[in-house]
């Protein structure tokens, strides 16, 4: 048995190769995923080796316990810095100044984004750093700059830079030198850097004080790090905490690890739907060509094969596809991952020194994967032709497909319980709102699987509906009529691309129907046409000058105009924002603020608003008192709330009176919305406004629509992301587009033998495989179009609650899957329309 069933493979290779092509695509992406996991953690590993290199006991501030102490810099003192240098066992001792500040580029405006420009002291040891042109800085009006930052900000050597952080004024700097990094980077982790004296970058990021961010500690020959550390905590006390390098270094990798963690699960979910889809390809190759060899195993069985050697024999053949594919699918996924882990090392590390790791769980998961897969994919063929008696087998009718009656139940049964707890969800039955959230998108799971069981009931119907576009032509209806005379084969071939369509279109509509919310929510509720901002991709909050304010108001074509400043709070001992205006009135019924209970014009220097819902988290009223510190205040402060606003996503909130302003982390507004008069040209003001803005380098003027669009640009990026990566799921639905299509022309090739000898051409030939293969795609993708949409509404009504108000259906995404629906029946069309159009016709009429 072992024999014919390598004999049996070794005459069907052009089959097996597009089967085994999704199993090597499946392991190669979870090979791939595993090994760029590792890589970046590996490369990131040793870039983290390299700094402090040398030092045996670090020293920094106490770790902030809120967002409003992480934005406001402490720092270990001077006189700690001076116990430090006298403990004894200490050699040597550098200090690290460094924290975010805005630097001005060629262009006007901010340099960075994501990975923001950090300021530093040219004395700071946390990495080295490589003098490419000029010299360090030496006074206090000088400033060297990282290579990146020269060429994002189009500056160089001799030019002027002018730089600022949030407590100090623009100031302009004389660029003396540029520098890199070890390894010819020219940047660390993608950022920027500008290198100050130590009383310059003190200047900037602890607002003069005689503090730094971490104090770099080197022992004496002979005193170890448990020493060293031990007398190092005993001179700084409570004012700083001490830690060894190892410990340092395992700090820095558990961060690392933590983000490299949640990408490669990311990648491995994509890689394990595409595995998901090639499981209908393997399934529906072993059945067709199990379904072409009944006469082979009727004679197997007639000369003594025993039903277990043939579900054996059908096994075994999956286990060395599988087996092959798999090794090279591993093979595959570890060259591509590390491929991908350079790409990502050299564009998002900026280094061109990369570890590539493969861990064996990546060679172990691909191998399990693509042979687990395999097997179990043949598994139900090979039993379901076992057990055909061989007498029945040898006739042709025992070729006919099953009924499907019993999936078409279980499929009915299954969509009925998805939909009933889709229901209880909706209608709030489940016990609480995150029960009903979960018991929504578990309802959702189980359409999609009970759609899938019945994606071949459905098949007949629906394909015979959408090959009427092509009924016009006999090549045409013999297309329609092929693709829907067996529902199962048909179905499976289906399957594979709806899953990857439905997944595709659940995503999009949903996130396309929070875009759709944010907008209307902006539209509904704020009344002003302007929003003057910066951009969301900042790392610092945009700010400008707050005398501004009075030209922007004397535009002509301004009705009113509004300042707001922003800062996280601490009140009662929680996470909060807080925010201030000089217009109170103004600004709440600017952003569509309504009073539920009290209204007063302004605030008193005791006085505090707050949404309901924030007002129910801390269960407080009108009339109860809170305690509130800022971001740089020193003591709390005690307030009386006096009024309660509506709970409204753009006024949610704690206000203040603006005197607090000063001790918010940004002491200058960080937006203003202007209210355009009745009739005045709302482009011009928005003009006129920008050139007062001019000098203002972190914000600009916009519209309603450039607001919305550029709030909503990450979910842009989302989709665009998602439908990369269900790209892969979607080759293996062409894989098995193609497969189907192949294996049917040679079950048929008798029949096309006879249509050819009764005088149907070559090309129309070409049209009935086109039209099938179309067909079979169209009917995949529609019906993953309408179940996406489907999903997508039931999740979507389920977060309305929480904001997602809108239904919104991603149009032209959609027609754009179905156009390439159209294009993935072509493409896959070409090869097995080829292959019918040269049948030989004396020999296909005699093919057995």
């Amino acid at each position: 048995m072992l024999r014919a069933t390598l004999k049996g493979m070794a005459a069907r290779k052009a089959r097996l190769a597009l089967t085994s092509l999704a199993v090597v695509l499946g392991s190669a992406f979870i090979a791939a995923s595993l090994v760029l996991t590792a890589s970046i953690q590996a490369t990131v590993d040793d870039l983290n080796t390299d700094a402090y290199a040398g030092v045996d006991v670090l020293v920094e501030p106490v770790e902030p316990e809120t967002r409003a102490d992480r934005m406001v810099r402490d720092g270990v003192t001077g006189q700690t810095l001076a116990a430090i240098e006298d403990t004894e066992g200490v050699a040597e001792v550098s200090t690290t100044v460094t924290w975010m500040v805005n630097a001005i580029g060629d262009n006007g405006k901010v340099v960075g984004g994501f990975s923001p420009t950090m300021a530093v002291n040219w004395g700071d040891e946390s990495t080295s750093r490589e003098l490419r042109e000029g010299r360090a800085p030496e006074a206090d009006g000088e400033v060297a700059v990282s290579a990146k930052f020269a060429a994002d900000a189009g500056l160089g050597l001799g030019e002027t830079v002018t730089a600022y952080s949030m407590t100090s004024d623009k100031t302009a700097y004389e660029i003396v030198g540029v520098y890199g990094y070890p390894g010819g980077r020219d940047s660390l982790w993608g950022g920027t850097e500008l290198a100050f004296t130590t009383a310059e970058a003190q200047r900037l990021v602890f607002d003069g004080q005689d503090a730094y961010s971490t104090v770099a500690v080197k022992g004496e020959a002979g005193v170890g790090d448990r020493e060293l550390l031990a007398a190092v905590e005993h001179a700084i006390g409570a004012e700083a905490t001490a830690l060894t390098w190892d410990e340092y270094y395992a700090d820095a990798t558990a961060e690392t690890a933590e983000i490299t963690d949640v990408v490669g699960y990311f990648l491995l979910g994509f890689g394990l739907i595409a595995v998901f889809v090639s499981v209908f390809l393997i399934a529906n190759t072993f059945t067709i060509v199990i379904a072409g060899r009944l006469g082979e195993i009727a004679m197997m069985r007639a000369i003594g094969a025993a039903r277990s050697q043939v579900v054996r024999s059908v096994l075994a053949e999956a286990f060395l596809l599988g087996t092959v594919a798999a090794v090279a699918g591993a093979v595959v996924g570890i060259a591509g991952g590390a491929g991908l882990t350079s790409a990502v090392s050299r564009f998002a590390l900026d280094t061109a020194s990369v570890s590539v790791a493969i861990p064996p769980t990546a060679i172990l998961a691909a191998l399990a994967v693509g042979i687990g897969v395999t097997v179990l994919s043949a598994l139900v063929p090979a039993v379901r032709a076992s057990k055909i008696p061989p007498v029945e087998a040898m006739r042709e009718a025992a070729k006919a497909d099953k009924p499907i009656t019993a999936t078409t139940v279980t499929g009915v049964l299954v969509t009925l319980a998805g939909v009933a707890v889709i229901a209880l969800g909706l209608t709030e039955n489940l016990g609480s709102d995150r029960n009903d959230l979960i018991g929504t998108a578990a309802g959702a799971g189980l359409v999609f699987i009970g759609v899938t069981l019945l994606t071949a009931w459905l098949s007949k119907p629906l394909v015979a509906l959408l090959g009427r576009v092509w009924a016009w032509s006999f090549a045409g209806q013999l297309g329609r009529r092929n693709a829907s005379r067996n529902p199962r084969r048909t179905a499976v071939t289906a399957a594979a691309i709806m899953i990857g369509v439905t997944l595709v279109t659940t995503t999009a509509t949903l996130l396309t129907s929070v875009k759709a919310s944010i907008q209307e929510a902006y539209e509904d509720t704020v009344k002003a046409e302007l929003f003057v901002t910066g951009p969301v991709t900042a790392a610092l909050a945009p700010s400008f000058d707050a005398s501004l304010m009075d030209d922007i108001r004397a535009v002509d074509g301004v009705a009113a105009a509004v300042e707001v400043y922003y800062d996280p709070v601490d009140i009662d001992g929680t996470e909060q924002r807080a925010y201030a205006t000089s217009d109170l009135t103004g600004g709440i019924e600017l952003y569509g603020g309504k009073f539920l209970e009290g209204q007063p014009d302004s605030l008193a220097a005791d006085e505090m608003i707050v949404n309901e819902s924030a007002a129910d988290q801390l269960g407080v009223a009108v009339g109860d008192t809170v305690a509130a510190t800022f971001s740089r205040g020193t003591e709390a402060h005690e307030f009386t709330i006096v009024a309660l606003l509506e709970d409204n996503e753009t006024t949610d909130g704690w206000y203040v009176d603006p005197a607090y302003a000063a001790e918010f982390y940004t002491t200058k507004p960080t937006s203003a919305l202007v209210d355009v008069a009745d009739g005045a040209d709302v482009d011009a003001v928005g003009t006129a406004v920008d050139d007062i803005l001019a000098d203002e380098p972190e914000v600009s003027v916009q519209n309603h629509d450039e607001f919305v669009a550029q709030t909503t640009v990450f979910y842009d990026f989302a989709i665009i992301a998602i439908q990369l990566l269900l790209g892969l799921a979607m080759i293996v639905a062409v894989i098995g587009v193609v497969n189907t299509l192949i294996l049917s022309v040679l079950e048929r090739t008798r029949e096309l033998g006879m249509l050819r000898a009764i005088g149907m051409t070559r090309g129309q030939t070409v049209r009935m495989i086109t039209v099938e293969s179309v067909t079979i795609a169209l009917f995949g993708a529609v019906l993953g179009v309408t179940v996406g949409l489907a999903l997508g509404w039931a999740v979507q009504t389920a977060l309305a609650e929480s904001g997602v108000n809108v239904f919104a259906v991603p149009t032209a995404l959609i027609a754009a899957y179905l156009g390439a629906a159209v294009l993935v029946g072509l493409v896959a069309a070409i090869a097995p329309a080829v292959r019918a159009s040269k049948v030989d016709i004396l020999g296909a009429i005699a093919y057995e």
